[in-house]
């Protein structure tokens, strides 16, 4: 397998990476062309990176078959556009976890996501976390590039400064999906990470621009499966454009309600659906679909997003 990624050293680029969806068949079953167009989409519309197979993906309601598969065909889609960092999410010993990892990185991913509480339970403690980590590092190779991506499910488990000084020693990491939602601590975790190989992306909106002009490589969240032009945009243009920057974070801090309801990801189909591209509306988190004043809201933040893309492309 040759792999897109460049040499280790080299950090992947800076920008926006969708947390990209999955589409699903009537029936429940993965629709295979429908992840093909949703990959294309998230390419087509600015994405620096895309970032598979997160909770997004619905990955929870998957056993590790369908996730190998659509991590594999992610991967395959993209074929060398942009980067594809995949998230190897599964739970029992490290072996398992490690198989899964390995087969990400056979596939020709540019870096393979653990779970950051998926190597310890909650009530052990850092020590803990890191040799269950120095484990996972042993049985998979070194020339996989790593993530950490602070997965809140099945519990939401923070790296500390100490456990990130860690990972930075061991050279082996190179993206945090930071899912802190806290300025102080990204401003922590940034002073850390400094110019090392290990990059930051901040998953939350509503501190994007600040983490931004904080040093921060981009954004890795939710709101890009719906608005993946305006993330781009103000990932590329935050500190060149100043004042359009800021007018726009503040529009994307408030659709949060609507982006992160509790209708998602089968509200962000529904958006794209809205927008032309042909999936279907079906989620496994939400079997019986969108609510009716989800709908609306989604209506109302469409055109407000054709508006802003006109100010902002013009």
């Amino acid at each position: 397998m040759i792999h897109n990624h460049s040499p280790q050293t080299e950090r992947l680029p800076r920008g926006s990476y969708p947390a990209m969806l999955t589409a699903f068949q009537d029936d429940g079953q993965i629709d295979w062309e429908g992840v093909d167009r949703l990959t294309d989409y998230c390419i087509d519309h600015g994405a620096a990176g895309i970032f598979a197979c997160g909770g997004s993906a619905e990955v929870s309601e998957m056993d590790d078959e369908e996730i190998g598969a659509l991590g594999e065909r992610i991967v395959r889609q993209a074929a060398g556009r942009v980067p594809v960092v995949v998230a190897a999410i599964t739970s029992g010993p490290v072996d398992r976890q490690a198989a899964l990892v390995r087969r990400m990185h056979d596939a020709g991913a540019d870096a393979v996501a653990i779970s950051v509480c998926q190597l310890a339970r909650e009530d052990e403690d850092d020590q803990q976390w890191v040799a269950h980590a120095e484990s996972l590092l042993e049985k998979v190779s070194a020339e996989t590039r790593l993530s950490m991506y602070e997965c809140p499910w099945p519990y939401h488990r923070l790296l500390t400064l100490e456990t990130l000084r860690w990972a930075v020693g061991t050279g082996r990491f190179h993206f945090l999906k930071d899912t802190s939602c806290s300025m102080p601590t990204i401003r922590g975790r940034l002073a850390v990470l400094g110019d090392t190989p290990l990059q930051l992306l901040n998953a939350h909106t509503g501190t994007l621009l600040a983490s931004l002009q904080a040093g921060a490589d981009g954004f890795c969240g939710i709101g890009a499966n719906y608005m993946p032009e305006l993330y781009a945009w103000l990932c590329q243009n935050y500190s060149s454009k100043p004042e359009q920057a800021a007018a726009l974070q503040d529009y994307l801090t408030s659709t949060v309600p609507w982006t992160e309801s509790p209708d998602y990801p089968a509200s962000a189909k529904e958006y794209l659906r809205q927008q032309g591209l042909a999936i279907g509306p079906y989620s496994r988190k939400q079997p019986g679909g969108l609510s009716a004043k989800g709908a609306a809201h989604l209506a109302k933040m469409r055109a407000q997003e054709t508006e802003w893309l006109e100010r902002v492309l013009a």
